[in-house]
């Protein structure tokens, strides 16, 4: 199912077009998009859009942690490794499963949709479109993305559970950034 899958939303990839590079973007450059949504929540969010920023980051960490541990122990060839495929983005033969683009957008993404509805909402669309994209640019299996995107989401739960001692270092930031930052 999870190759039927992949075949069905890759075969549809490699015809050039508005389509094609739409997805290699998102595949590529989603990490700087959601870099730029924190950036402006940080601005414009004050203490308590800065306070989401922070949890978000933290998320994002706990979740790239996790996948390396992963890796670790369970090595999954990336599809153009053991399939013929389109592949339109260039990628290293590493571990595929899970995905490190989407379980950090899907941390970052869970994440913020605790804080703020609006900006979460924006990027739970860039993380939905970014698990297809990454399949589509024939670099995930579909099982590689929804592994991520649980991971992202487990992520954000920790972060939320472990208030308790992400809050004083929090607290800390936003009192060196009033101090000597403020704008």
């Amino acid at each position: 199912m999870n190759l039927t899958l992949f075949q069905m939303i890759n075969g549809m990839a490699g015809h050039g077009g508005i389509i094609d590079k739409t997805m290699i973007f998102i595949a590529v450059y989603s990490p700087i998009l959601y870099g730029v949504l924190m950036i402006i929540q940080w601005f414009i969010g004050g203490d308590r859009g800065k306070s989401a920023s922070m949890d978000a980051f933290f998320a994002a960490l706990i979740a790239l942690s996790i996948n390396q541990i992963i890796s670790v122990f369970y090595f999954e060839p990336r599809p153009f490794v053991s399939h013929k495929v389109h592949l339109l983005v260039k990628h290293p033969p590493d571990a595929s499963f899970p995905s490190d683009h989407s379980a950090g957008g899907s941390s970052l993404t869970f994440t913020e949709l605790m804080h703020d509805k609006v900006i979460g909402s924006i990027m739970m669309v860039l993380t939905l479109v970014l698990l297809v994209a990454r399949v589509y640019v024939g670099v995930h299996y579909p099982i590689d993305v929804i592994g991520g995107f649980i991971i992202g989401y487990i992520s954000s739960k920790i972060v939320k559970h472990m208030s308790v001692v992400l809050k004083p270092i929090e607290k800390y930031i936003l009192t060196i950034w009033h101090r000597w930052i403020t704008v």
